[in-house]
């Protein structure tokens, strides 16, 4: 805790005595707790990246009022962006919602309503995300945050596998919208999820049934398959061995049908799950290299 109040403290010896611009002589006095000085500083810890902190001086700002600042709406705005860039998301909507709350119409809010629905979509809530957006596109104004929003939404059915209706969401965007370069990606990412190579779970059952394994080797999953008909053959062979010898009556016979029997309905049903798997991967994927998109290009 010392430590921590000691870097904080080098960082504002820092901040006042190098970063900002104040013409002070020697003998004058710095009022570090002055409202002016504590918002530069919460300022400059944000630009540096140390959104933990600048959250704490955001908060001193406040509190040295009686009553709200000026100010308020962007205080809080920042520390919505301080709490969602570093991962505290049910924090940052509660700050953007406190511009909401008391202000629809007193300003701007555009750009807050795209934060909560971003931030949502952080949170894995894509439902929630669209009809956040849906809900409140009357109150957004500024053309370039309709677009944006207008981007999420493709966004989050892309990221729920709903390749359908992200591309006719996005085919259905007026003209100026569809020619932006973010549109067209997301457009091609929708494409290119609706396409993806996917393995069909019925013929890799049917394979399997006919024979064994063959559905596993369809799903690339050769040794599995070989496997499979290894041992389903063998069992069958020691069956056929114990009924042709002692006739109905055969204990090996019997036993070794029951367990090729078994393994014979589970190699089918191996195959199935093999199919699931091998698309759920193939999407897993894909969409690890989507979210890596939102990261650099979303915020």
């Amino acid at each position: 805790m010392k430590q921590r109040n000691l870097r904080n403290t080098s960082k504002l010896f820092c901040f006042l005595f190098f970063i900002l611009p104040i013409q002070a002589s020697a003998q004058d006095i710095i009022d570090y707790n002055h409202p002016k000085n504590i918002f530069r500083f919460a300022e400059y810890l944000y630009n540096e990246g140390d959104y933990l902190r600048a959250i704490g001086e955001y908060q001193r700002y406040i509190f040295v009022f009686d009553s709200l600042p000026s100010n308020a709406d962007s205080v809080f705005y920042k520390m919505g962006l301080c709490y969602r860039l570093s991962g505290n998301f049910t924090k940052a909507i509660d700050n953007f919602a406190k511009m909401t709350n008391n202000n629809r119409g007193k300003s701007d809010l555009s750009k807050v309503y795209y934060q909560i629905a971003l931030t949502y979509s952080l949170m894995d809530k894509y439902n929630e995300s669209i009809r956040f957006l849906n809900s409140n596109f009357p109150f957004i104004n500024e053309d370039n945050i309709k677009l944006k929003a207008n981007q999420l939404i493709a966004l989050n059915h892309i990221l729920q596998k709903e390749w359908n209706p992200a591309v006719d969401f996005l085919d259905n965007l007026d003209a100026i919208k569809k020619t932006d370069s973010m549109t067209l990606l997301l457009l091609n990412y929708a494409n290119e999820g609706k396409h993806l190579p996917r393995k069909n779970k019925l013929f890799a059952g049917l394979f399997s049934s006919i024979i064994p394994g063959s559905g596993k080797i369809y799903c690339n999953r050769s040794w599995d398959g070989f496997f499979s008909l290894l041992t389903i053959g063998l069992t069958s062979w020691q069956a056929y061995e114990g009924f042709h010898k002692d006739g109905t009556r055969s204990v090996k016979g019997w036993i070794f049908g029951s367990l090729s029997a078994v393994f014979y309905l589970g190699n089918i049903y191996g195959s199935i799950v093999s199919a699931q798997i091998y698309n759920e991967q193939q999407e897993g994927k894909f969409l690890s290299k989507v979210k890596l998109f939102i990261d650099v290009d979303f915020h």
